[in-house]
This record gives C-alpha cells, structure tokens and sequence, in this order.
C-alpha cells in the first residue's frame, strides 16, 4: 500500500486540477455539501489543508493559499519524524491518523468540487486505498459523527474503488 505522504501528493495533484478548473460563475453555485457554496467548499478544504501543514510543521500560516500550502506539505512529509507522535490539537490523537483526515477529506472534497461544478474526476486508487485503510480503524461513532461522515450508502459490489469510497463517506456516487 502506498504510504500517507505520496497518496497525499496524488491526491493533492487532483485537487489542483479541479480547484484550477473552477470558473468566475461557478464560485456561488450550490454544492455536494449540504449548505455549502462552490466558494465555502474551497475555503473549508483550504483551512484543513492549512491544519496539515501546522499539523506537520511545515512553516504555514493561517491564511496560506494552496500555492504556498501544496509545497510546504510535500517537503514536510520527507521529514522522517512528520507523522509521528501525537497531536494536542486533536484529543492527542496520533498524528499520522490526523494526517489522514485530511488526506481524506482533499479526496472527498476533490470529488465534490468537481461534482459540483460539473467535472469529471478520477481519483487516484492508491490514495483511496490509503484513505479507507484509516477511515475503516475509526471508531463508529466518531466517523460517522455530524462533523465527519454521512451514513455510508449501499454500492453493487462491483462497484469502483472511487464509487465504494464516495459511497463509504456517505455520498452518492
């Protein structure tokens, strides 16, 4: 299986293909999101990727934008010692299961964004399997909690590996 830093650099690749892709008309329209805008789906996937980066050291601020955020995390994910330890930010959870909350929420958001604005998207396989190896450890309750994940919705079992993942979060793929 890949590791946490390359399937976040897949992922981070999908992600600045679609966030690239948005145009002037597509900030206001509504979202996969419940509530959410085009516009408040980017800036929420921006804040947690920002978490990352402050997550791992990288030298990122508060405010940083994708074009500062994307190579800081690269380069702090060489780091030999980025995932490990714990993080007090997030109840001492163990950093590398932070990490990949967020590895998982630039995949879900990917699709979303590109789902609403009418794109197409493939996300990367290796870092879906990434993803669901740590979201398939969390606890019921914290992952299907109102600040995570919808209920999972049933998929044929010959679904894809991207449909099964959208489908595991709790959208309809």
């Amino acid at each position: 299986m890949l590791g946490q830093a390359e399937a976040w650099r897949l992922a981070a690749e999908g992600w600045s293909q679609v966030s690239g892709a948005v145009a002037a008309d597509d900030w206001h329209k509504p979202s996969t999101c419940d509530e959410w805008t085009v516009r408040e789906l980017v800036d929420h996937t921006i804040y947690w990727q920002g978490m990352a980066g402050r997550l791992l050291n990288a030298g990122t601020q508060k405010g940083d934008g994708w074009d500062t955020l994307r190579p800081a995390i690269s380069a702090a994910l060489d780091g030999a010692a980025a995932l490990e330890g714990n993080d007090e930010r997030f109840s001492n959870m163990p950093r590398h299961q932070v990490f990949g909350l967020m590895l998982t929420d630039l995949l879900v958001h990917s699709w979303d964004l590109a789902t609403s604005i009418g794109r197409e998207i493939e996300l990367p396989e290796a870092a879906i399997e990434a993803a669901m190896f740590g979201l398939q450890r969390m606890p019921t309750e914290m992952l299907r909690s109102p600040s995570m994940f919808a209920p999972a919705i049933g998929v044929p079992g010959d679904a894809s590996a991207q449909d099964a993942f959208i489908a595991f979060v709790g959208r309809q793929p």
